[in-house]
Protein backbone atom coordinates (compact mmCIF):
# COMPACT_ATOMS: atom_id res chain seq x y z
CA UNK A 1 0.00 0.00 0.00
CA UNK A 2 1.37 3.41 -0.86
CA UNK A 3 0.09 6.21 1.06
CA UNK A 4 -0.59 9.78 -0.01
CA UNK A 5 2.17 11.46 1.36
CA UNK A 6 3.43 13.50 -1.92
CA UNK A 7 2.95 16.94 -3.05
CA UNK A 8 0.29 16.71 -6.22
CA UNK A 9 1.15 20.33 -7.19
CA UNK A 10 4.96 19.17 -7.39
CA UNK A 11 4.00 16.11 -9.39
CA UNK A 12 5.05 13.94 -6.87
CA UNK A 13 2.19 11.65 -5.41
CA UNK A 14 -0.98 10.75 -6.56
CA UNK A 15 -3.25 12.22 -4.18
CA UNK A 16 -4.70 9.02 -3.02
CA UNK A 17 -4.20 5.91 -1.17
CA UNK A 18 -3.19 3.15 -3.83
CA UNK A 19 -2.69 -0.87 -3.75
CA UNK A 20 0.10 -2.28 -5.22
CA UNK A 21 0.19 -5.87 -6.13
CA UNK A 22 3.17 -7.18 -8.31
CA UNK A 23 4.96 -10.33 -9.15
CA UNK A 24 8.76 -11.10 -9.52
CA UNK A 25 11.31 -13.09 -10.79
CA UNK A 26 15.07 -13.26 -10.59
CA UNK A 27 17.16 -15.65 -12.16
CA UNK A 28 21.71 -15.64 -11.69
CA UNK A 29 23.22 -16.06 -14.81
CA UNK A 30 26.46 -16.89 -15.62
CA UNK A 31 29.70 -14.49 -14.68
CA UNK A 32 28.04 -12.86 -11.96
CA UNK A 33 25.38 -11.44 -13.69
CA UNK A 34 21.57 -11.33 -13.56
CA UNK A 35 17.91 -11.04 -14.91
CA UNK A 36 14.89 -9.59 -12.71
CA UNK A 37 11.91 -9.02 -14.15
CA UNK A 38 8.71 -7.38 -12.46
CA UNK A 39 5.28 -6.37 -13.43
CA UNK A 40 1.64 -5.26 -11.26
CA UNK A 41 -0.85 -2.91 -11.44
CA UNK A 42 -1.84 0.20 -9.29
CA UNK A 43 -4.79 0.34 -7.94
CA UNK A 44 -6.16 3.83 -6.18
CA UNK A 45 -8.70 3.96 -3.51
CA UNK A 46 -10.03 7.48 -5.31
CA UNK A 47 -10.15 6.65 -8.89
CA UNK A 48 -11.21 10.65 -9.21
CA UNK A 49 -7.63 11.39 -8.54
CA UNK A 50 -6.05 8.58 -10.30
CA UNK A 51 -6.45 6.12 -12.95
CA UNK A 52 -5.62 2.40 -12.54
CA UNK A 53 -2.40 1.50 -13.84
CA UNK A 54 -0.14 -1.61 -15.27
CA UNK A 55 3.77 -1.21 -14.67
CA UNK A 56 6.22 -3.54 -15.99
CA UNK A 57 10.00 -3.37 -15.77
CA UNK A 58 13.52 -5.68 -16.54
CA UNK A 59 16.62 -5.43 -15.77
CA UNK A 60 20.35 -6.85 -16.15
CA UNK A 61 23.31 -6.31 -14.65
CA UNK A 62 26.58 -7.74 -13.58
CA UNK A 63 28.48 -7.67 -10.20
CA UNK A 64 32.30 -6.82 -9.46
CA UNK A 65 33.21 -8.16 -5.75
CA UNK A 66 37.32 -6.64 -4.61
CA UNK A 67 38.32 -9.70 -2.70
CA UNK A 68 36.91 -11.48 -0.43
CA UNK A 69 35.10 -9.44 1.71
CA UNK A 70 35.49 -6.67 -0.56
CA UNK A 71 32.63 -3.77 -2.29
CA UNK A 72 30.64 -5.18 -4.94
CA UNK A 73 29.95 -3.06 -7.73
CA UNK A 74 26.80 -3.71 -9.85
CA UNK A 75 26.16 -1.61 -12.57
CA UNK A 76 22.94 -2.20 -14.48
CA UNK A 77 20.61 -0.91 -17.25
CA UNK A 78 16.46 -0.96 -16.33
CA UNK A 79 13.96 -0.09 -19.34
CA UNK A 80 10.56 0.47 -17.22
CA UNK A 81 7.12 0.48 -18.75
CA UNK A 82 3.93 1.63 -17.30
CA UNK A 83 0.33 2.37 -18.75
CA UNK A 84 -3.22 4.06 -17.57
CA UNK A 85 -5.38 1.61 -18.12
CA UNK A 86 -8.05 4.01 -19.97
CA UNK A 87 -8.67 3.92 -23.08
CA UNK A 88 -6.33 5.72 -25.56
CA UNK A 89 -3.55 6.15 -23.34
CA UNK A 90 0.05 5.23 -24.58
CA UNK A 91 2.47 3.19 -23.18
CA UNK A 92 5.71 5.47 -21.40
CA UNK A 93 8.53 3.38 -21.72
CA UNK A 94 11.84 4.94 -19.83
CA UNK A 95 15.45 3.39 -19.72
CA UNK A 96 17.19 3.18 -15.86
CA UNK A 97 21.16 2.80 -15.98
CA UNK A 98 22.40 2.46 -12.17
CA UNK A 99 24.79 1.23 -10.00
CA UNK A 100 24.58 -0.26 -6.75
CA UNK A 101 27.35 -0.56 -4.39
CA UNK A 102 27.53 -1.91 -0.86
CA UNK A 103 28.79 -0.07 1.93
CA UNK A 104 30.34 -2.27 4.24
CA UNK A 105 32.11 -4.99 4.39
CA UNK A 106 29.40 -7.63 5.42
CA UNK A 107 27.33 -6.59 2.52
CA UNK A 108 23.81 -5.63 4.04
CA UNK A 109 24.27 -2.06 3.56
CA UNK A 110 23.78 -1.06 0.09
CA UNK A 111 23.16 2.06 -1.98
CA UNK A 112 21.91 3.04 -5.68
CA UNK A 113 21.92 5.99 -7.70
CA UNK A 114 20.04 5.89 -11.20
CA UNK A 115 19.24 8.13 -13.79
CA UNK A 116 15.74 7.52 -15.66
CA UNK A 117 15.67 8.46 -19.28
CA UNK A 118 12.35 9.05 -20.57
CA UNK A 119 12.38 7.16 -24.11
CA UNK A 120 8.60 8.42 -24.90
CA UNK A 121 6.74 11.44 -24.89
CA UNK A 122 9.77 13.36 -23.87
CA UNK A 123 7.90 16.82 -23.88
CA UNK A 124 6.03 16.22 -20.31
CA UNK A 125 8.49 14.15 -18.74
CA UNK A 126 11.60 15.05 -17.30
CA UNK A 127 14.45 12.97 -16.58
CA UNK A 128 15.14 12.05 -12.53
CA UNK A 129 18.03 11.21 -10.44
CA UNK A 130 16.86 8.21 -8.48
CA UNK A 131 18.93 7.36 -4.94
CA UNK A 132 18.29 4.59 -2.72
CA UNK A 133 19.94 3.20 0.47
CA UNK A 134 19.08 -0.52 1.17
CA UNK A 135 19.27 -2.31 4.66
CA UNK A 136 19.13 -5.83 4.93
CA UNK A 137 18.44 -5.65 8.63
CA UNK A 138 18.67 -9.75 8.79
CA UNK A 139 22.15 -9.77 8.09
CA UNK A 140 22.89 -7.70 11.08
CA UNK A 141 22.60 -3.89 12.84
CA UNK A 142 23.29 -1.13 10.75
CA UNK A 143 26.50 -0.07 12.26
CA UNK A 144 27.99 -3.54 12.18
CA UNK A 145 29.62 -4.89 9.87
CA UNK A 146 32.00 -2.03 8.24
Amino acid sequence: MIFPTGDTERDLGKGTAVVEPYAAFGQILPADSYLQLRGGLEIPADTAKAEQEAFWGAVVGKSFTHGAFGRTWSPMLELLGKRELVAGESVEWDLLPQLQVTLNTRQHVMANIGVRIPVTNTGQRDTQVLVYVLWDWFDGGILDGW
